[in-house]
Protein backbone atom coordinates (compact mmCIF):
# COMPACT_ATOMS: atom_id res chain seq x y z
CA UNK A 1 0.00 0.00 0.00
CA UNK A 2 3.21 2.17 -0.40
CA UNK A 3 3.99 2.80 3.17
CA UNK A 4 7.47 2.81 3.64
CA UNK A 5 10.27 2.96 6.38
CA UNK A 6 9.52 5.99 8.72
CA UNK A 7 5.47 6.02 7.35
CA UNK A 8 2.72 6.77 10.23
CA UNK A 9 -0.18 4.42 10.16
CA UNK A 10 -3.07 5.04 12.83
CA UNK A 11 -4.45 1.62 14.56
CA UNK A 12 -6.34 1.60 17.44
CA UNK A 13 -4.72 1.50 20.97
CA UNK A 14 -7.51 -2.04 21.55
CA UNK A 15 -6.54 -4.89 19.34
CA UNK A 16 -3.69 -8.03 19.10
CA UNK A 17 -0.59 -7.09 19.35
CA UNK A 18 -0.31 -8.26 15.13
CA UNK A 19 -2.12 -4.86 14.62
CA UNK A 20 0.73 -2.96 15.10
CA UNK A 21 3.40 -5.59 14.42
CA UNK A 22 2.67 -5.89 11.10
CA UNK A 23 3.46 -1.98 11.01
CA UNK A 24 6.50 -2.35 12.26
CA UNK A 25 7.72 -5.06 10.07
CA UNK A 26 7.70 -2.47 7.46
CA UNK A 27 9.75 0.01 9.36
CA UNK A 28 7.16 1.94 9.57
CA UNK A 29 5.44 3.63 12.76
CA UNK A 30 2.14 3.06 14.55
CA UNK A 31 0.45 6.17 15.81
CA UNK A 32 -2.00 4.54 18.58
CA UNK A 33 -5.54 6.13 18.04
CA UNK A 34 -8.02 6.06 21.30
CA UNK A 35 -11.23 3.58 20.60
CA UNK A 36 -15.53 4.07 21.57
CA UNK A 37 -15.40 2.51 25.09
CA UNK A 38 -18.55 0.47 23.62
CA UNK A 39 -17.43 -0.90 20.26
CA UNK A 40 -13.52 -1.37 20.97
CA UNK A 41 -13.35 0.32 17.32
CA UNK A 42 -10.96 3.54 15.72
CA UNK A 43 -12.96 6.80 17.43
CA UNK A 44 -13.12 8.88 14.01
CA UNK A 45 -13.81 11.93 15.82
CA UNK A 46 -9.85 11.01 17.45
CA UNK A 47 -8.12 9.80 13.87
CA UNK A 48 -7.65 13.13 12.12
CA UNK A 49 -5.98 14.69 14.82
CA UNK A 50 -3.31 12.11 14.49
CA UNK A 51 -2.86 12.48 10.98
CA UNK A 52 0.73 13.85 10.43
CA UNK A 53 2.77 14.73 7.69
CA UNK A 54 4.01 11.24 7.60
CA UNK A 55 0.55 9.28 8.26
CA UNK A 56 -0.08 6.98 4.88
CA UNK A 57 -2.38 4.90 6.03
CA UNK A 58 -5.67 4.11 8.79
CA UNK A 59 -5.66 0.69 9.59
CA UNK A 60 -9.21 -0.05 11.32
CA UNK A 61 -9.41 -3.22 13.41
CA UNK A 62 -13.39 -4.93 13.28
CA UNK A 63 -12.72 -6.03 16.85
CA UNK A 64 -14.51 -8.98 17.94
CA UNK A 65 -16.52 -8.65 14.64
CA UNK A 66 -18.04 -5.92 14.89
CA UNK A 67 -16.97 -3.21 11.99
CA UNK A 68 -15.49 -0.10 12.96
CA UNK A 69 -17.22 3.00 11.50
CA UNK A 70 -16.16 2.23 8.19
CA UNK A 71 -18.08 5.49 6.32
CA UNK A 72 -16.71 8.29 8.60
CA UNK A 73 -13.19 6.63 8.10
CA UNK A 74 -13.09 6.61 4.57
CA UNK A 75 -14.34 9.78 4.26
CA UNK A 76 -10.92 11.00 6.71
CA UNK A 77 -8.77 8.64 4.28
CA UNK A 78 -10.16 10.33 0.77
CA UNK A 79 -9.42 13.99 2.92
CA UNK A 80 -6.18 13.33 3.23
CA UNK A 81 -4.96 11.24 0.90
CA UNK A 82 -4.84 7.96 2.84
CA UNK A 83 -5.47 4.05 2.21
CA UNK A 84 -7.43 1.74 4.46
CA UNK A 85 -6.68 -1.39 5.66
CA UNK A 86 -9.16 -3.43 7.33
CA UNK A 87 -7.36 -5.63 10.08
CA UNK A 88 -10.63 -8.27 9.41
CA UNK A 89 -9.04 -11.00 11.63
CA UNK A 90 -12.04 -11.75 13.69
CA UNK A 91 -14.69 -10.39 11.54
CA UNK A 92 -15.02 -13.48 9.14
CA UNK A 93 -18.80 -12.57 7.84
CA UNK A 94 -19.99 -9.63 9.42
CA UNK A 95 -21.22 -6.86 7.18
CA UNK A 96 -21.37 -2.98 7.45
CA UNK A 97 -24.57 -1.43 5.86
CA UNK A 98 -24.73 -4.59 4.02
CA UNK A 99 -21.20 -4.80 2.90
CA UNK A 100 -19.25 -7.43 4.02
CA UNK A 101 -16.58 -6.02 6.36
CA UNK A 102 -12.99 -7.03 4.11
CA UNK A 103 -14.35 -5.21 1.48
CA UNK A 104 -14.54 -1.35 2.34
CA UNK A 105 -10.98 -0.40 2.38
CA UNK A 106 -8.27 -0.73 -0.37
CA UNK A 107 -7.38 -4.03 1.36
CA UNK A 108 -8.02 -6.89 4.14
CA UNK A 109 -6.48 -9.33 6.17
CA UNK A 110 -8.72 -12.09 7.95
CA UNK A 111 -6.90 -14.42 10.49
CA UNK A 112 -7.73 -18.19 10.36
CA UNK A 113 -6.08 -18.99 13.71
CA UNK A 114 -7.84 -21.79 16.02
CA UNK A 115 -10.03 -19.67 17.69
CA UNK A 116 -11.76 -17.90 14.69
CA UNK A 117 -14.83 -18.08 13.25
CA UNK A 118 -13.95 -19.21 9.91
CA UNK A 119 -10.56 -21.38 10.94
CA UNK A 120 -7.55 -23.59 9.10
CA UNK A 121 -5.71 -24.26 12.34
CA UNK A 122 -3.84 -21.08 11.21
CA UNK A 123 -2.37 -18.84 9.02
CA UNK A 124 -4.97 -15.99 7.20
CA UNK A 125 -6.20 -14.63 3.88
CA UNK A 126 -5.32 -11.40 1.75
CA UNK A 127 -8.31 -9.41 0.00
CA UNK A 128 -7.87 -6.49 -2.32
CA UNK A 129 -9.82 -5.58 -5.62
CA UNK A 130 -6.80 -3.71 -6.25
CA UNK A 131 -4.57 -5.63 -8.87
CA UNK A 132 -1.27 -3.96 -7.77
CA UNK A 133 -1.54 -4.43 -4.70
CA UNK A 134 -2.12 -7.93 -5.16
CA UNK A 135 0.71 -8.54 -7.37
CA UNK A 136 2.78 -7.16 -4.46
CA UNK A 137 1.36 -9.32 -1.62
CA UNK A 138 1.68 -12.19 -4.18
CA UNK A 139 5.44 -11.15 -4.86
CA UNK A 140 6.01 -10.01 -0.74
CA UNK A 141 4.48 -13.49 0.60
CA UNK A 142 7.41 -15.79 -1.74
CA UNK A 143 10.51 -13.66 -0.97
CA UNK A 144 10.10 -10.85 -3.05
CA UNK A 145 10.08 -12.66 -6.23
CA UNK A 146 8.13 -11.56 -9.13
CA UNK A 147 5.98 -14.81 -9.96
CA UNK A 148 5.04 -13.55 -13.50
CA UNK A 149 8.61 -13.81 -14.68
CA UNK A 150 7.78 -17.06 -16.43
CA UNK A 151 4.75 -15.87 -18.30
CA UNK A 152 7.18 -13.12 -19.62
CA UNK A 153 9.78 -15.96 -21.21
CA UNK A 154 11.79 -15.84 -18.76
CA UNK A 155 11.79 -19.44 -18.09
CA UNK A 156 14.65 -20.81 -16.51
CA UNK A 157 15.10 -24.54 -17.98
CA UNK A 158 17.78 -25.34 -14.97
CA UNK A 159 14.86 -25.07 -12.32
CA UNK A 160 12.45 -27.67 -13.43
CA UNK A 161 11.36 -28.23 -10.13
CA UNK A 162 10.41 -24.53 -9.46
CA UNK A 163 7.97 -24.40 -12.43
CA UNK A 164 10.18 -22.61 -14.56
CA UNK A 165 10.05 -19.70 -12.03
CA UNK A 166 13.39 -17.28 -11.61
CA UNK A 167 14.81 -16.98 -8.31
CA UNK A 168 15.34 -13.19 -8.59
CA UNK A 169 13.89 -10.94 -5.51
CA UNK A 170 12.82 -7.78 -6.65
CA UNK A 171 12.49 -6.49 -3.04
CA UNK A 172 13.23 -7.81 0.76
CA UNK A 173 9.66 -10.51 0.82
CA UNK A 174 9.66 -13.14 3.55
CA UNK A 175 7.88 -16.67 2.98
CA UNK A 176 4.68 -16.02 4.20
CA UNK A 177 3.18 -18.73 2.08
CA UNK A 178 0.14 -21.06 3.53
CA UNK A 179 0.33 -24.68 1.76
CA UNK A 180 -2.34 -26.21 0.39
CA UNK A 181 -3.69 -28.34 3.19
CA UNK A 182 -4.22 -25.20 5.57
CA UNK A 183 -6.17 -23.45 2.04
CA UNK A 184 -7.98 -27.34 1.53
CA UNK A 185 -9.09 -26.55 5.10
CA UNK A 186 -10.33 -23.17 5.00
CA UNK A 187 -12.28 -23.29 1.62
CA UNK A 188 -14.46 -26.49 3.13
CA UNK A 189 -15.51 -24.43 5.87
CA UNK A 190 -16.77 -21.41 4.02
CA UNK A 191 -19.65 -23.56 3.42
CA UNK A 192 -20.51 -23.63 7.06
CA UNK A 193 -19.45 -19.64 7.92
CA UNK A 194 -22.74 -19.00 7.14
CA UNK A 195 -24.55 -21.63 9.85
CA UNK A 196 -22.22 -20.36 12.30
CA UNK A 197 -22.56 -16.88 11.77
CA UNK A 198 -26.32 -17.37 12.62
CA UNK A 199 -25.67 -19.43 15.37
CA UNK A 200 -22.66 -16.62 17.23
CA UNK A 201 -25.70 -14.10 16.19
CA UNK A 202 -28.33 -15.77 17.94
CA UNK A 203 -26.55 -17.39 21.01
CA UNK A 204 -25.46 -13.38 21.70
CA UNK A 205 -29.09 -12.17 21.19
CA UNK A 206 -30.41 -14.94 23.65
CA UNK A 207 -27.67 -13.96 26.57
CA UNK A 208 -28.30 -10.31 25.74
CA UNK A 209 -31.93 -10.58 26.53
CA UNK A 210 -31.12 -12.31 29.46
CA UNK A 211 -29.33 -9.80 31.31
CA UNK A 212 -32.04 -7.10 31.00
CA UNK A 213 -33.50 -7.67 34.46
CA UNK A 214 -29.94 -7.08 35.77
CA UNK A 215 -29.01 -3.82 37.08
CA UNK A 216 -25.50 -2.63 35.96
CA UNK A 217 -24.96 -5.30 33.78
CA UNK A 218 -25.80 -5.77 29.94
CA UNK A 219 -23.94 -6.86 26.82
CA UNK A 220 -22.42 -4.80 24.03
CA UNK A 221 -24.69 -2.73 21.92
CA UNK A 222 -24.48 -3.32 18.16
CA UNK A 223 -25.42 -0.41 16.33
CA UNK A 224 -28.19 -1.41 13.52
CA UNK A 225 -26.25 -0.91 10.74
CA UNK A 226 -23.83 -3.38 10.74
CA UNK A 227 -23.87 -6.56 11.80
CA UNK A 228 -21.76 -8.42 14.26
CA UNK A 229 -20.33 -11.97 14.33
CA UNK A 230 -19.64 -12.35 17.98
CA UNK A 231 -16.15 -13.78 17.65
CA UNK A 232 -15.84 -12.90 21.41
CA UNK A 233 -18.87 -12.18 23.54
CA UNK A 234 -18.40 -8.61 25.53
CA UNK A 235 -20.68 -8.04 28.83
CA UNK A 236 -20.06 -4.52 30.40
CA UNK A 237 -20.85 -3.73 34.28
CA UNK A 238 -21.53 -0.53 36.55
CA UNK A 239 -20.77 -1.00 40.21
CA UNK A 240 -22.30 2.43 40.63
CA UNK A 241 -25.44 1.57 38.97
CA UNK A 242 -25.59 -2.13 40.96
CA UNK A 243 -24.29 -0.64 44.24
CA UNK A 244 -21.27 -2.59 44.13
CA UNK A 245 -18.45 -0.22 45.89
CA UNK A 246 -15.42 -1.12 43.77
CA UNK A 247 -12.85 0.68 41.41
CA UNK A 248 -13.72 -1.01 38.05
CA UNK A 249 -10.81 -3.20 37.73
CA UNK A 250 -11.22 -4.77 41.08
CA UNK A 251 -15.46 -5.38 40.14
CA UNK A 252 -13.62 -6.69 36.79
CA UNK A 253 -11.34 -9.17 38.44
CA UNK A 254 -13.98 -10.65 41.18
CA UNK A 255 -16.19 -10.93 38.95
CA UNK A 256 -14.14 -13.02 36.67
CA UNK A 257 -12.91 -15.29 39.55
CA UNK A 258 -16.63 -15.43 40.45
CA UNK A 259 -17.88 -16.51 36.98
CA UNK A 260 -14.65 -18.94 36.80
CA UNK A 261 -15.76 -20.65 40.06
CA UNK A 262 -18.90 -21.37 38.52
CA UNK A 263 -17.53 -23.19 35.45
CA UNK A 264 -17.96 -20.37 33.01
CA UNK A 265 -15.23 -19.44 30.53
CA UNK A 266 -14.48 -16.31 31.01
CA UNK A 267 -11.52 -14.03 30.02
CA UNK A 268 -10.11 -10.92 29.71
CA UNK A 269 -8.80 -11.45 25.94
CA UNK A 270 -6.51 -8.54 26.17
CA UNK A 271 -5.37 -6.21 29.82
CA UNK A 272 -3.15 -3.80 27.90
CA UNK A 273 -3.86 -0.94 25.66
CA UNK A 274 -1.17 -1.90 22.72
CA UNK A 275 1.30 1.08 23.74
CA UNK A 276 1.33 -0.40 27.16
CA UNK A 277 2.75 -3.23 25.48
CA UNK A 278 7.26 -3.02 26.96
CA UNK A 279 7.60 -3.32 23.09
CA UNK A 280 6.49 0.11 23.11
CA UNK A 281 7.44 1.42 26.62
CA UNK A 282 11.29 0.24 26.38
CA UNK A 283 10.96 2.34 22.69
CA UNK A 284 13.79 -0.25 21.63
CA UNK A 285 12.09 -1.87 18.55
CA UNK A 286 14.16 -3.96 16.54
CA UNK A 287 17.32 -2.34 18.54
CA UNK A 288 18.33 0.79 18.54
CA UNK A 289 15.09 2.63 18.91
CA UNK A 290 14.41 1.32 14.96
CA UNK A 291 11.98 2.62 13.49
CA UNK A 292 10.73 4.61 16.16
CA UNK A 293 14.26 6.96 15.81
CA UNK A 294 12.87 7.43 12.03
CA UNK A 295 10.23 9.86 13.44
CA UNK A 296 10.02 13.32 13.12
CA UNK A 297 10.22 13.95 16.54
CA UNK A 298 11.10 10.53 18.58
CA UNK A 299 10.73 12.28 21.43
CA UNK A 300 7.25 13.75 21.17
CA UNK A 301 6.13 9.82 19.62
CA UNK A 302 7.45 8.41 22.76
CA UNK A 303 4.99 10.49 24.64
CA UNK A 304 1.80 10.07 22.41
CA UNK A 305 2.31 5.93 23.47
CA UNK A 306 1.97 7.23 26.98
CA UNK A 307 -1.21 5.05 28.27
CA UNK A 308 -3.13 8.25 29.69
CA UNK A 309 -3.30 8.98 26.20
CA UNK A 310 -5.62 6.17 26.15
CA UNK A 311 -8.71 6.82 28.62
CA UNK A 312 -11.53 4.68 26.59
CA UNK A 313 -9.18 1.82 26.08
CA UNK A 314 -8.70 1.88 29.57
CA UNK A 315 -12.19 2.01 30.71
CA UNK A 316 -13.38 -0.59 28.29
CA UNK A 317 -10.42 -3.06 29.51
CA UNK A 318 -11.59 -2.48 33.01
CA UNK A 319 -15.20 -2.41 33.04
CA UNK A 320 -16.13 -5.27 30.74
CA UNK A 321 -15.07 -9.29 30.78
CA UNK A 322 -14.91 -11.85 27.52
CA UNK A 323 -17.83 -14.89 27.84
CA UNK A 324 -17.57 -17.64 25.14
CA UNK A 325 -13.45 -17.09 24.24
CA UNK A 326 -10.76 -19.15 22.54
CA UNK A 327 -11.50 -23.02 22.94
CA UNK A 328 -15.42 -22.59 23.87
CA UNK A 329 -16.31 -20.32 20.86
CA UNK A 330 -20.06 -18.60 20.77
CA UNK A 331 -20.23 -20.19 17.09
CA UNK A 332 -20.15 -24.01 19.04
CA UNK A 333 -22.90 -23.25 21.59
CA UNK A 334 -26.11 -24.88 22.33
CA UNK A 335 -28.74 -22.54 23.47
CA UNK A 336 -28.61 -24.68 26.49
CA UNK A 337 -25.22 -23.91 27.31
CA UNK A 338 -25.95 -20.31 26.44
CA UNK A 339 -28.91 -20.19 28.96
CA UNK A 340 -26.60 -22.08 31.61
CA UNK A 341 -23.70 -19.19 31.26
CA UNK A 342 -26.71 -16.58 31.60
CA UNK A 343 -27.60 -18.35 34.77
CA UNK A 344 -24.34 -18.38 36.64
CA UNK A 345 -24.04 -15.05 35.45
CA UNK A 346 -27.36 -14.10 37.05
CA UNK A 347 -26.49 -15.89 40.20
CA UNK A 348 -23.03 -14.05 40.46
CA UNK A 349 -24.64 -10.52 40.22
CA UNK A 350 -27.50 -11.60 42.20
CA UNK A 351 -24.50 -11.75 44.60
CA UNK A 352 -23.06 -9.41 43.70
CA UNK A 353 -22.54 -7.92 47.09
CA UNK A 354 -20.04 -11.00 47.87
CA UNK A 355 -18.15 -9.40 45.24
CA UNK A 356 -16.21 -7.13 47.89
CA UNK A 357 -15.07 -9.80 49.74
CA UNK A 358 -13.58 -11.68 46.88
CA UNK A 359 -11.86 -8.82 45.21
CA UNK A 360 -10.41 -8.38 48.90
CA UNK A 361 -8.90 -11.89 48.60
CA UNK A 362 -7.46 -11.06 45.01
Amino acid sequence: AGVKAGDEVIVPAYSFIATALCVLDQGAIPRFVDVDAESGNLDPALVEAAIGPRTKAIMPVHVHGNPADMDELLAIAKRHGLVVLEDAAQAHGATYKGRNAGTLGAAAGFSLQSSKNLSAGEGGVFVTDDDGLMEHANQARNFGQDLRLADRGHFDASRPLDGGRALTSQFPGQMFRGNEMMAAFARAQLAKLPARTRAAQENAARFAAALEELPGLRAQRIPDDRQSVHHKLRIFFDGAEAGVDLPPRKLRDALKAALTAEGANCVLWQDHALPEHPLFTRFEGFGGGWPFRLAEDPEALRASYDPANFPRTRALLDGSVVLFSQTRPLIAQTPETVDRYAEALRKVWTHRSQLVEIAAEL
